[in-house]
């Protein structure tokens, strides 16, 4: 195999081969990216620093600038890799800059548009990791336009990048709770990654994986997950191989195969303390935890969270610390120690930016003072702990109404309510009927019985549609045929293509609040105040201004 033929297909190429005056750099800066093919991080950061130090002259011409932004995007990933996300930030502005002057002086004859907006890509992705997500995902649609600007110049490796799109778009919607939109943006990025590279499918089946288990589709997620770890095994890098582990461990735990579970965060945490990928280690020590505590472990899970939480400190990815204080917070609720699970439960909203985040979370506190109540010693604490419990159930339960209906009809719909929605449900009117609220039973029936109303989202002013009025749902084009590879000189690998999203086809459909009913006539508007309540604290729009009459 020749040497140019062992480089990953998400290597961003050159047009024209490099000069005498920037070979060494370019040479330098290609076995490093190579390095971070192969995980190994701290390697080719070193020697990515010594291809950014060949360009700082006062007389750099266009070429060098080229390597300079190539080189300085690489090394913002392996800032990236190690956890420190401020400094990838910082470095991808700087490589952003450079490319942008390459292309100011001699145009994009080496493909640094390519690199530009792969640079951007990247800049998302980091974004992502930072919990920006707002930001992220504007930053996906720049790329985006940059990539399908007609009136710009032709862009190399178009499928890659398009492929690149989707996936980072796909990342950026998990995260945000939006898992329909998701769902449309993985499978147009599947659809174009089967044609460039098996490492890029893998990273598509990783994400579908990881909607399917925030779905409740545990065949779809295991079927998903094995697909990824099967691309990746054949060609994937050191970091999709560690992600393929980590998301089949989790799989296990949710399927209850608790030691295989452990066995797999065991080995993914290895494997990402041995490349050096600190936030991806401490996802799998979480995972770790997790599978402790429901293996009975609570006292151990707590262990490993509180030792993890101080090894994360404050700088570390938003998600992930997220994710321990929340298991932290299970794990002291499951020891009895409810103001040390309240106390985590907090931090971990401290740290929420989604409807979604903060209504899971605010589920399990719910639960946690429901069974604070049940041990409490006087009536007046019983009591207190079940109406606080009941104020943190019923915004919960009105939110994920709402947020159920953000899905296109359908299994993955359903599956989303019976995991989320339902639980929600089934505590608030436990809590009801155990405070002896007839009155308030009574609103949730009704409240649940309120019918959602569909209408078009209007894309932009000019073609916004009247109120009500009912499309249907578009079919996405099939994707177009890859572009040659210009397989030739040059070929520099890409920071970090796909490593973690169009539009999607249900985006511009969407439910619009239902009314708010009035339980009997005369009366107030059914669960007014919670409705209030759950807007200001999730942000959203529960129930339109109408009113209608439950009789």
């Amino acid at each position: 195999m020749s040497d140019e033929d062992a480089r990953p297909p998400s290597a961003i190429r050159g047009r024209l081969p490099a000069t005498a005056r920037w070979k060494a750099g370019r040479d330098i800066n290609n076995a490093a990216a190579m390095l971070l093919h192969e995980g190994r991080v701290n390697e080719g950061a070193v020697k990515l620093r010594e291809a950014v130090a060949l360009t700082r002259v006062d007389d750099i011409d266009g070429e060098g600038l080229d390597l300079r932004a190539r080189a300085l995007l690489n090394l913002a990933s392996a800032h990236e890799f190690g956890g420190d996300l401020d400094g990838a930030l910082r470095l991808t502005d700087e490589g952003l800059d450079a490319a942008a002057q390459t292309i100011a002086l001699i145009g994009d004859e080496r493909a640094t548009r390519t690199v530009q907006i792969n640079g951007m890509l990247s800049r998302a992705q980091t974004l992502t990791l930072m919990d920006r997500l707002d930001d992220a995902l504007d930053g996906i649609a720049d790329a985006e336009a940059l990539l399908d600007d007609p009136a710009g110049d032709e862009v190399d490796q178009r499928d890659l990048l398009a492929f690149a799109v989707h996936n980072a778009r796909t990342a950026a919607l998990i995260m945000t709770g939006r898992l329909q939109e998701a769902e449309d943006e993985a499978k147009r990025g599947l659809a174009i990654a089967v044609t460039v590279g098996p490492e890029l499918s893998g990273h598509a089946y990783a994400n579908l994986g990881v909607i399917a288990q925030r779905t409740g589709d545990d065949a779809a997620a295991r079927e998903y997950l094995q697909l990824a770890q099967h691309a990746q095994q054949l060609g994937g890098d050191a970091t999709g191989r560690q992600l393929a582990v980590e998301n089949l461990a989790r799989e296990a735990m949710q399927a209850g195969r608790h030691r295989e579970a452990e066995d797999g965060f065991r080995k993914a945490a290895e494997l990402a303390g041995r490349i050096g990928l600190k936030t991806r280690l401490a996802a799998s020590r979480t995972g770790l935890a997790a599978v402790q505590l429901r293996a009975g472990r609570a006292g151990a899970a707590a262990k490993t969270l509180r030792v993890l939480l101080t090894d994360l400190g404050q700088d570390a990815a938003v998600h992930e610390r997220l994710e321990a204080q929340a298991f932290l917070g299970d794990a002291e609720s499951a020891r009895h120690r409810y103001p040390a699970a309240d106390e985590a439960y907090r931090a971990a909203l401290d740290l929420t930016r989604s409807a979604s985040e903060r209504a899971r979370v605010n589920l399990r506190r719910a639960e946690m003072h429901a069974e604070w109540a049940a041990m409490s010693f006087t009536p007046r604490s019983r009591m207190q702990r079940l109406e606080k419990a009941r104020d943190l159930a019923i915004p919960v339960l009105l939110v994920t109404e709402a947020l159920r209906d953000g899905f296109a009809p359908g299994g993955t719909r359903e599956r989303w309510s019976l995991q989320v929605a339902a639980p929600a449900r089934e505590l608030a009117f436990r809590l009801a009927r155990t405070l002896g609220d007839a009155a308030l039973l009574f609103e949730l029936v009704e409240n649940a019985a309120a019918a959602v109303t569909l209408q078009a989202v209007a894309e932009s002013a000019d073609a916004a549609p009247s109120a009500g009025t009912l499309l249907p749902f578009p079919i996405p084009e099939p994707p177009s045929a890859p572009d040659a590879p210009s397989g030739d000189l040059d070929e520099l690998p890409a920071a970090a293509a796909g490593l973690t999203g169009g539009a999607s086809a249900t985006a511009s459909v969407r439910f619009a609040p239902p009314p708010r009913v009035v339980a009997m006539p005369g009366a107030a508007p059914v669960l007014d105040a919670w409705i209030d309540a759950a807007e200001a604290e999730y942000g959203l729009t529960l129930r339109s201004a109408t009113m209608v009459a439950a009789w």
